[in-house]
């Protein structure tokens, strides 16, 4: 074997990897940190969905924004709209 014919990586081969690298990890980060935002986001969003849920059907309405009024276009017809949070239920009712 002659000593001019050792095979490896050159620096600037293991640098330009290195970006590639860090780049792709970067990438992967801010996947991440998005995701744990949006689970955040959807645990919240269940957990008023259940708080909600569980009040309207045992008729424990504190705590919850009521609204009612009457349909401009439908007089017959009533609608209540519950709310807790960032999410509503609405119900209609014939008067």
């Amino acid at each position: 074997m002659c000593g001019s014919c050792e095979r490896g990586f050159t620096l600037m081969e293991v640098l330009v990897a290195l970006i590639i690298l860090s780049g792709a990890f970067t990438v992967l980060l801010e996947v991440l940190s998005r995701a744990a935002e949006n689970y955040g986001r959807a645990e919240k969003t269940f957990r008023d969905v259940l708080i909600l849920d569980g009040k309207l059907k045992l008729g424990d309405y504190e705590g919850l924004e009521v609204r009612r009024r009457s349909l401009p276009d439908f007089p017959k017809v009533k609608e209540i709209t519950y709310s807790y949070g960032e999410i509503y239920f609405v119900e209609y009712e014939l008067k």
